[in-house]
């Protein structure tokens, strides 16, 4: 089931844990997480320094639908579902 993180999930960078989203995750049988630019970006600053953040948690994919599509598919996070996707 693919469901919109809360508003106030990952708005602010020193409230954002990671064992908060997992147990979001895993109380409300996610499958699919999808968030806003500001939260995936706060999201990104827990995980270790790497070249890209990461496009999955928990195995479930991200999708970050407001950020600009050149940043999505660079990222890796574009979701190709989209009406008029190949």
């Amino acid at each position: 089931m693919r469901k919109a993180l809360p508003e106030k999930m990952f708005a602010d960078v020193e409230q954002s844990r990671l064992t908060t989203l997992r147990s979001w995750v895993l109380d409300h049988e996610v499958t699919e997480i999808e968030m806003n630019e500001r939260q995936f970006w706060n999201f990104a600053q827990l995980q270790p320094v790497a070249e890209k953040p990461w496009v999955t948690f928990m195995g479930r994919p991200v999708s970050v639908p407001n950020m600009p599509e050149g940043a999505q598919k660079y990222l890796g996070i574009f979701d190709k579902r989209g009406p008029g996707a190949i």
